[in-house]
């Protein structure tokens, strides 16, 4: 498929037809990631896509999951150097995350015989950091990967983080010695790039999308 450029509301629809698409072909909860560095505007996306899915189809049960409820305390975290590799290895309970797509993905396994059928979801959307890592990718029907360039995620984080934080010195000591090389280190390690089913790079206001999907 040739590139194309979308604003924000036309790549959030066009992800919501592609989940409808791959939903209607088959029988099971569809498990989608939408992933990419931190401030990339993954979180508003995925508000936005999830709200074309209640428009495209009222019929559809969507759940929208946050990689944040996963977290983990700093204090809990297992040690690690570089700071980096704390964050891509043990910010995050990833175990609990598998578990819950697990529960998403095998309903009968896991809901109650008195729960109602009609609490399952038809579609579960993640969003979140290292979501494309090659440990969960076998989870996934669909995943999104999501690029911004690194100025513009720094002018986001000191805007979002700042108070967070303190002051924009220790947002960008944090951004320069945790999360910046922290998604690196993902892109080299677990080429989400290659192996994402839609790619997007976001620059002056538009969404650049290319999908592997043969469907376009």
């Amino acid at each position: 498929m040739t590139d194309r450029q979308m604003s924000q509301d036309e790549f959030a629809a066009y992800i919501a037809q592609k989940i409808l698409t791959y939903s209607s072909q088959s029988h099971v909860p569809q498990l989608v990631a939408l992933s990419g560095p931190d401030c990339a505007g993954k979180s508003t996306l995925a508000v936005n896509v999830q709200e074309q899915l209640d428009r495209l189809d009222l019929t559809m049960s969507v759940t929208l999951l946050s990689m944040d409820a996963f977290l983990i305390a700093r204090h809990l975290r297992t040690p690690k150097t570089p700071e980096f590799m704390e964050y891509f290895e043990s910010a995050f309970d990833y175990p609990t995350l598998v578990e819950t797509l697990k529960a998403a993905r095998y309903p009968a396994l896991s809901v109650d015989s008195n729960s109602a059928a009609k609490d399952i979801p038809n579609i579960v959307l993640v969003e979140g950091v290292f979501l494309l890592r090659k440990e969960l990718y076998q989870w996934w029907d669909l995943t999104v990967w999501l690029e911004v360039d690194t100025p513009l995620i720094m002018n986001r984080a000191i805007k979002r983080d700042k108070e967070y934080f303190g002051d924009e010195r220790t947002v960008r000591r944090v951004y320069e010695n945790r999360c910046l090389p922290a998604q690196d280190y993902h892109i080299r390690r677990d080429l989400p790039r290659q192996n994402a089913d839609i790619t997007a790079k976001f620059e002056e206001g538009l969404w650049t999308v290319h999908t592997s999907l043969t469907t376009g």
